[in-house]
């Protein structure tokens, strides 16, 4: 039997059509907003829902009213308790702490990260991975693009990134992603208006792949998904193995997305915070 144990705190009313399956999720559309039918690995989101005592690839239809929704037919209702508050929220930060824990998860990252995923940015090294000549050029590709970001002209530098890689989330877009919830720290951590920066970010790339740009929009919300959200909170307060533990439960999403999201999440903390 179906169980419901968590639905995310920014899925929209529709009626959604099936737009991609796999193993672990099943994604679903209506009018550019998108809903992810997920297992309790994957976890939650705030556009997933989570559903255990089935196999998620044999759900195949999605309605969502006011106050329940239907998966397969079957009746859900919104329940409170079970609602994911997926709202990055900062009540004490420590600059020594915070500065410490990113070199621990600098490190996790290019030792830990999947192989062709965006940690080459990191370790010189993990360039022995790509071997072909499209993958040297994808390379080249991704570090003039970074170059350009870590600049004064860091807006053509997330245009170079936009739609960058291979895959359903290609890996630029995952990194932007990844840039937009370090703002959103910044902006907690420093008390700093950088509003019109997110914005002026989102609206650089919120076009195209509606997939993708429904994961950017909740990046640029700072609406995350539990696991990054972990991670963040571990990196304010937590010891190291905490930190490789929350780091490398990331490697999880998707082939490389979550390693590529954290890529661009240390990147955009080096570019904006420290």
């Amino acid at each position: 039997m179906m169980e419901l144990l968590s639905h995310g705190n920014q899925i929209r009313r529709g009626k959604y059509y099936l737009h991609s399956k796999f193993t672990s999720a099943v994604n679903f559309c209506s009018d550019g907003s998108f809903v992810f039918v997920v297992n309790k690995e994957v976890g939650s989101g705030p556009l997933n829902i989570v559903v255990q005592g089935v196999a998620v690839d044999s759900v195949s239809s999605l309605e969502i009213g006011s106050d329940c929704f239907y998966l397969n037919g079957n009746k859900f209702c919104f329940d409170e308790l079970k609602i994911y508050d997926s709202k990055l929220r900062i009540t004490e930060y420590i600059d020594e702490i915070f500065k410490r824990n990113i070199k621990v998860f600098e490190s996790a990252l290019a030792e830990f990260s999947p192989p062709k995923s965006l940690a080459f940015l990191l370790d010189e090294r993990r360039k022995r991975e790509f071997t072909s000549s499209f993958e040297i050029e994808y390379i080249k590709r991704f570090e003039n693009a970074v170059r350009l970001f870590l600049s004064d002209n860091f807006l053509d530098g997330i245009k170079m990134l936009k739609g960058l890689g291979p895959g359903l989330t290609p890996s630029g877009d995952d990194f932007i992603s990844g840039v937009l919830i370090a703002l959103n720290l910044q902006s907690m951590i420093n008390s700093s208006g950088n509003s019109n920066v997110i914005e002026q970010i989102y609206k650089t790339v919120e076009s195209g792949n509606h997939f993708t740009t429904a994961f950017l929009r909740c990046a640029a919300n700072g609406y995350l998904f539990e696991k990054f959200k972990r991670l963040i909170y571990s990196l304010l307060n937590s010891d190291e193995d905490e930190i490789i533990q929350n780091t490398r439960s990331l490697f999880t999403i998707g082939v490389t997305s979550g390693a590529d999201q954290a890529v661009g999440f240390l990147i955009g903390i080096k570019r904006f915070i420290q």
